[in-house]
């Protein structure tokens, strides 16, 4: 959620500051009277004649910073805007300077960190507005863009501002300049207390990182989050999934094991715990299929092949199909424990869809893979058996997709599972309707 302030008006606060102000430097007092009739350029020539003639005035530089600062808005485009916001800056920093060490420090000085907020607010409100405001984003042709540049301009002028940076760190995203995205976050958590990062903080730059493909660092992201919020089920699941990613299917299973151990009887973490169980699986299945793959192939090379060559292919053969047995055998016995926690999960929760349908695609793939064994094998009544297996896998699956459907009608989701297994199945009406329910008709 993106923060909102209304801007106090530039126009108000320079009247503030500068009506009813007078010094013994004409050259400052011109500036200022520059400045009240909108002649910004004028008011930047007189202060530079001020810091020419009277350098130890800070008035001079004071001047020519808020001249600065309103040249630079009044310019459409913000990139525009920063060179003026840097030179402002500077600038103020010399009149502070200057002030330090003068006896008498005149007034205006005072009034530097409220110019610089009401810039701030601003362009502040401006990226925000540009981001989420509809009839605001309509009157431009890049409103995303524009936006990011407004808050950057924004963390310019307030660098300490935690807002910002956050808000920046999210439109950065949003126009996937996730490298952005992920300075300004990691800024914004320095910069706020320790007690004040949430969990959403952690899942965005997780998700930064992600998006930059530095899987490693979204491991250390969320193994830092889990840390600090060990009860997450997002942390948690998120964590799961970044070790599945850099290969450490035991470690993300372990991550989800501590979930349930706090809370057994939780079914949202026994439901997330067979899904991600099941995703790992799943990904043991894709070796299966790209080593059968390679066995088919290296198969009909050994026909062709002459003896010595012959030797060598059958080699590898065995050894992709001895690889195979060991992944089978453990594709098997994770599939058999997700089976268990989804279940786990019903007995807690009995109406829960999402947990049905996710038993109808362990189901739907059990069958898969029986049809593939049927298909693959020469011996008949091997193939028979495998066919007659494979379809009460399938029937087990519409089994479990029709609890879904019934407990959540309206996901087309749901009905387009059932007509892929009714249309197998050869139950007509049945695909008919569920296709019509899965709005597949247009």
């Amino acid at each position: 959620m993106f923060i909102k302030k209304l801007p106090h008006l530039l126009v108000t606060l320079l009247a503030a500051i500068l009506i009813g102000c007078g010094s013994s430097n004409p050259l400052a007092d011109e500036a200022q009277n520059n400045l009240k009739s909108s002649d910004f350029e004028g008011a930047i020539t007189s202060a530079e004649k001020s810091i020419e003639q009277y350098p130890g005035d800070p008035l001079g530089y004071y001047y020519k910073a808020v001249a600065l600062g309103e040249l630079a808005r009044s310019k459409d485009d913000p990139t525009e805007r920063a060179d003026y916001y840097q030179q402002m800056n500077e600038t103020f920093e010399t009149a502070k300077s200057i002030a330090d060490t003068s006896e008498n420090v005149p007034s205006e000085i005072n009034n530097i960190s409220g110019v610089k907020v009401a810039l701030w607010q601003t362009e502040f409100q401006r990226g925000v507005d540009l981001a989420t405001n509809d009839s605001v984003m309509s009157t431009v042709d890049n409103p995303m863009e524009l936006s990011m540049g407004h808050l950057k301009n924004a963390t310019n002028l307030q660098p300490d501002s935690a807002s910002s940076w956050n808000v920046y760190a999210q439109i950065s995203a949003r126009n996937k300049e996730f490298e952005e995205a992920v300075s300004a976050k990691e800024k914004y958590m320095k910069m706020i207390s320790e007690s004040k990062i949430d969990t959403v903080d952690y899942l965005h730059l997780g998700n930064y990182y992600f998006n930059l493909d530095k899987h490693d660092k979204v491991v250390e992201v969320f193994e830092d989050g889990q840390e600090r919020y060990p009860g997450s089920e997002r942390i948690a699941s998120a964590l799961a999934d970044a070790y599945g990613r850099v290969g450490k299917d035991q470690k993300a299973i372990s991550t989800l094991d501590k979930l349930v151990e706090q809370d057994p009887e939780n079914p949202q973490y026994r439901l997330v715990m067979g899904t991600k169980i099941y995703q790992q699986a799943m990904r043991i299945r894709d070796t299966l299929d790209t080593n059968s793959q390679e066995i088919m192939k290296l198969q009909k090379q050994f026909q062709q092949a002459n003896q010595s060559k012959k030797e060598e292919l059958k080699s590898d053969i065995e050894s992709l199909s001895s690889e195979n047995e060991k992944l089978m055998d453990e594709m098997v016995e994770l599939t058999d424990r997700a089976e268990k926690e989804i279940k786990v999960a019903l007995e807690y929760r009995p109406d829960d869809p999402a947990a049905y349908e996710t038993l109808g695609v362990i189901y739907q793939n059990k069958a898969k893979t029986y049809f593939d064994r049927r298909n693959r094998t020469t011996d008949n009544k091997e193939a028979a058996r495998l066919d007659k297996v494979g379809k009460e896998n399938i029937r087990q699956a519409m089994e479990y997709y029709e609890k879904a459907v019934e407990l959540e009608p309206d996901n087309k989701n749901y009905w387009r599972s059932l007509f892929q297994i009714y249309t197998f199945l050869g139950m007509d009406e049945k695909a008919q309707e569920a296709m019509e329910k899965a709005g597949m008709e247009e």
